[in-house]
């Protein structure tokens, strides 16, 4: 980052967003907008989707011996820059900076480092001219991270478009989310409008920004759509349901569809997330008076597949529940009956099996749990939807090949056939998942372990070694056995691709 151009040449993040947006518009933009210009291109790192790495794990950047700068030790570097003339530091002085910041975590330093330019009391127009010069011409993650805690720290209403551009990069929408409320004077709304281009990662970091709004348009969206992401809906669902005050919204007499359907979106979400991440259905202080008003509403609404889906996680949350319920004994009596009565009516056998009637359609998977809770039996409707070759990403694939075992074969065959005209990155994705999936299939699908273990990424490789592993020795061609003994063997070469 020499001068105002990306260092030596290679793109900036900027750029990466600025195509983006000219081929597939605001967002949210395929693969939340990965890979990165900086990804690292040799498998030798664990990649996560945009955002992943900061929202689940603390980390240390890789370095040669040091450790990575602390958020006061880059408060230094930054305040012996500002004193600099109007236009800010120089190319070299910027560059400096720019390597200095590509070696720290900045979600282990953003909030240090917010804090200690607060205390120093630094200029906001040279927080402002450093943060975009950084945002703007930063060709690595880290600086353009930092460079968007700096126009949080000293950014205006200038800003709100560069903000909103790069934060449609799930791997940076924390800090443009952090930076649009700080920065911006109607910051719920500017958070809001870059929390709807996002799907991921971005989508649940934007919407934990937007947790104590009392904008009713926004807390509106959190209850119809607002709380549904790429990851887990689980992860927003409980805020959805607070911040949006949910019991207060389903108390008017008419709930439309899309408020009703968000209902039902949220208690699945709750109840599905009971032994996950964040809170769940127990945890829900108004869960009793909402589960009574949408079993209602439920009872006379539209039925759909995706109302039945949601119907099927909140009683098997009755049936199965995960831990002693702090609700009265009597509530807990009739929401079950409640909801295994409803569960039980016969309008929703006849929707799922014109749902299945249907092979090649798009969303033909959604309706395959259902059939299984309801006894239906899918497996013919299931292997003709395969025949019509939907995508190999199409979860109807690993539902085939966990509740299909006697076509195991037939399955994997047309697998195999559709992977040849797979261009990529579907295809790397799909040998990743068919090796995990084989796991259970002993002796099965070798062409897919062949081709994942030869032409796959370097992660689809290790669950391809990791699948062989597992497999009994009886099972094991000698091809795979010759790569098993290899990936064994120690190399001495650090940087092989087969490491964890």
């Amino acid at each position: 980052m020499r001068g105002d151009d990306g260092a030596d040449g290679r793109p900036t993040l900027l750029d990466h967003a600025r195509t983006l947006r000219r081929r597939h518009g605001p967002g949210p933009w395929p693969g939340f907008g990965d890979p990165l210009p900086d990804a690292h291109a040799d498998g030798t790192r664990l990649v996560f989707g945009g955002g992943g790495e900061d929202a689940l794990l603390r980390r240390t950047p890789d370095g040669d011996g040091a450790g990575p700068p602390t958020g006061v030790e880059l408060a230094d570097h930054i305040e012996r820059l500002l004193p600099a003339t109007a236009p800010g530091p120089s190319g070299d002085e910027l560059g400096d900076l720019h390597d200095h910041l590509a070696t720290c975590s900045p979600i282990e330093v953003a909030d240090e480092l917010s804090a200690e330019i607060r205390r120093r009391g630094l200029p906001r127009d040279g927080l402002r001219r450093l943060g975009r010069r950084l945002a703007e011409h930063g060709t690595h993650r880290a600086p353009v991270k930092i460079g968007l805690v700096l126009l949080g720290l000293g950014g205006d209403s200038r800003d709100r478009e560069l903000l909103l551009l790069l934060g449609t990069l799930d791997e940076l929408t924390l800090y443009a989310a952090v930076a649009l409320h700080r920065s911006q004077p109607d910051g719920d709304r500017a958070v809001h409008v870059l929390a709807r281009q996002v799907a991921g990662w971005g989508r649940i970091q934007a919407v934990r920004t937007l947790r104590d709004t009392t904008d009713p348009a926004i807390r509106a969206w959190l209850l119809r759509e607002g709380f549904r992401n790429a990851i887990m809906d689980e992860y927003l669902a409980h805020l959805a349901a607070t911040t949006g005050d949910l019991r207060s919204a389903l108390s008017q007499p008419h709930v439309e569809t899309a408020l009703l359907n968000g209902c039902g979106g949220i208690l699945a979400a709750l109840a599905d997330g009971e032994a996950g991440p964040a809170p769940g259905l127990a945890d829900y202080a108004d869960a009793v008076t909402v589960l009574h008003r949408y079993a209602g509403l439920a009872q006379t609404g539209t039925p759909g597949i995706g109302m039945l889906r949601d119907l099927i996680s909140i009683t098997m949350f009755f049936r199965h529940p995960p831990r002693e319920l702090p609700w009265a004994p009597a509530d807990i009596e009739r929401l079950t009956a409640r909801y295994e009565g409803l569960l039980h009516e016969p309008r929703w056998k006849a929707l799922v099996l014109d749902h299945l009637d249907e092979p090649g359609r798009p969303d033909f998977h959604l309706a395959l749990r259902p059939a299984e809770v309801l006894h239906l039996n899918p497996t013919a409707r299931l292997l003709a939807h395969l025949e019509t070759g939907p995508s190999l990403l199409d979860p109807a694939w690993g539902h085939a090949l966990h509740h299909s075992r006697r076509h195991t074969a037939h399955i994997l065959d047309l697998a195999e056939r559709r992977l040849a005209t797979t261009p990529r990155p579907e295809r790397d994705h799909a040998l990743l998942l068919f090796a995990h999936f084989l796991r259970r299939h002993p002796g099965h699908g070798r062409p897919l372990l062949r081709s994942a273990l030869t032409t796959g990424t370097p992660e689809a490789r290790r669950t391809a070694l990791a699948t062989l592993d597992g497999w009994p020795a009886d099972t094991l061609t000698q091809e795979a056995a010759d790569h098993l003994r290899a990936a064994r063997t120690p190399q001495p070469d650090t940087s092989d691709d087969t490491r964890p």
